[in-house]
């Protein structure tokens, strides 16, 4: 019996061979092939491997977007960077495929998804700044430069998929609160 085809698979599935080949190296035929189908069939759903990956890549993003906007509503900026690393790691750990291919194939969207892609990606660090800069500012960070703290984070948080495909078998709830300790001892005065 052939799989039911939905628009959420044939994404699912490309993510994962996506972050296997690279972009460039994937083929709609390969994918149908992973899916058990014609690739025919895979257009009845999205119009190109472009669509795909935009559907990857764009989706998150506007997840990630949508995370760090509702954080606002939180008192300190501590309670936000946490609320932010939790986040981070419950994608790292449910998608991964994603976070990967958002994280490296970027650079082969159409020049308009390009364009908004790195503008939302713009947002969401100039949002990330000013929580971190408003800690330094409130002085519930140490003052240390913005950007140090930026980088370090995004770096650690950018690269999580990685580490846990690599080393994995520890707890959610034991990453989530380790990553914290680690970043928040360090920050907070």
């Amino acid at each position: 019996m052939k799989p039911k085809i939905e628009q959420d698979l044939i994404v699912k599935t490309a993510a994962k061979l996506i972050r296997e080949r690279g972009f460039v190296a994937m083929s709609m035929r390969d994918l149908a092939d992973e899916m058990g189908i014609k690739a025919a069939s895979i257009y009845n759903h999205v119009s190109s491997k472009n669509q795909i990956l935009e559907l990857i890549i764009l989706q998150l993003a506007e997840e990630f977007i949508h995370h760090i906007n509702q954080l606002n509503q939180a008192p300190q900026a501590s309670k936000q960077i946490k609320e932010i690393i939790q986040h981070h790691i419950d994608l790292a750990i449910e998608r991964p495929n994603s976070i990967a291919v958002l994280n490296n194939d970027w650079i082969h969207l159409e020049a308009e998804k390009l364009k908004l892609f790195k503008s939302m990606r713009k947002q969401y660090e100039d949002q990330l700044r000013l929580i971190i800069e408003q800690g330094v500012l409130e002085k519930e960070f140490k003052n240390i430069h913005s950007e140090i703290i930026l980088f370090s984070l995004l770096s650690t948080l950018r690269n999580l998929h990685l580490w846990i495909k690599k080393r994995g078998g520890i707890e959610k709830s034991v990453l989530i609160e380790d990553v914290n300790q680690i970043f928040l001892t360090g920050i907070l005065a």
